[in-house]
């Protein structure tokens, strides 16, 4: 983990925007694809419409499982497109990646490794490693918390937004639920006692999710390919939801706005027969 900070300015004094990626499970093949989506091709179709917006961002959160193949060529695909926003992107792991591989390759197209970034004045984004090798659930280490709870006391003046894979809080699915971060309850008693902690993003559930939490605004972004159908007992796949992103706006005084989109034509439907993978 590069604990160094990286400190951003921002384009706008009284707001910094953030656009937030996650679970794009891309292949090095663009043939490939999971329960029927050929994720290659949904990534495409959200960086296309993203372009298309012309919108504008200081900074771009990308929250794990990059791939689904574990190749490197595949973590590439993902570095080139990004690159098409001349934005600095940081990222995490999710439980599908390989952590070498994503260092040693974002590292060529300058994604930054940073796990702290001041962007502008009034804010501070940290970024935790929920990944335990070999595990679809989440644990953070204590080296992990010790970090948080470092950073955010060297800049107890900012407003923080935390970052992770795993959702720390119910999903409303009992399968997914048996994947989640396994000691959230650590995080929530670092939330609890540290009010500069305005926000908590997650990836994972391939679902959006919006809670109140402890005062946050706890959130979970939608997947580039496939979503879960919410609030199921099994595995159940979405086909209504089709591929996007999260658009997240945090103001001096300490407020996020946030607003999930979607592409508008989703040619991206899962084969929900499927009862796993």
């Amino acid at each position: 983990m590069l604990e160094s900070l990286l400190k951003l300015q921002i384009r706008n004094k009284h707001c910094a925007k953030i656009l937030h990626i996650t679970d794009t499970h891309l292949f090095a093949d663009d043939n490939g694809a999971l329960l029927g989506v050929k994720s290659n091709a949904s990534f495409l179709s959200v960086i296309s419409e993203i372009e298309r917006s012309n919108k504008k961002f200081d900074l771009i959160v990308a929250t794990g499982d990059f791939v689904q193949d574990g190749a490197k060529k595949s973590y590439a695909r993902f570095a080139e497109q990004i690159q098409k926003f001349a934005t600095p992107c940081v990222w995490l792991a999710g439980n599908h990646d390989n952590y070498s591989y994503m260092q040693e390759v974002f590292s060529n197209y300058q994604l930054a490794e940073n796990k702290s970034i001041l962007l502008g004045d009034n804010w501070l984004i940290v970024l935790l490693n929920s990944q335990v090798v070999g595990q679809a659930y989440g644990m953070l280490p204590e080296s992990e918390l010790q970090f948080l709870e470092n950073t955010l006391t060297a800049h107890a003046d900012k407003n923080a937004l935390v970052f992770l894979h795993h959702h720390p809080i119910s999903s409303g699915c009992d399968w997914l639920d048996e994947h989640i971060l396994k000691n959230s309850y650590k995080l929530e008693e670092i939330i609890k006692h540290n009010p500069i902690i305005k926000g908590v993003g997650w990836g994972h559930i391939h679902q959006q999710q919006d809670h109140i939490w402890h005062n946050c605004h706890a959130f979970s972004t939608p997947s580039t390919c496939f979503q879960f159908k919410p609030n199921c007992y099994d595995f159940q796949l979405s086909n209504e939801d089709a591929p996007g992103w999260r658009e997240i706006i945090l103001n001096q005084d300490g407020v996020i706005e946030s607003k999930v989109f979607r592409i508008a034509d989703n040619q991206f439907l899962p084969d929900i027969s499927q009862k796993g993978y």
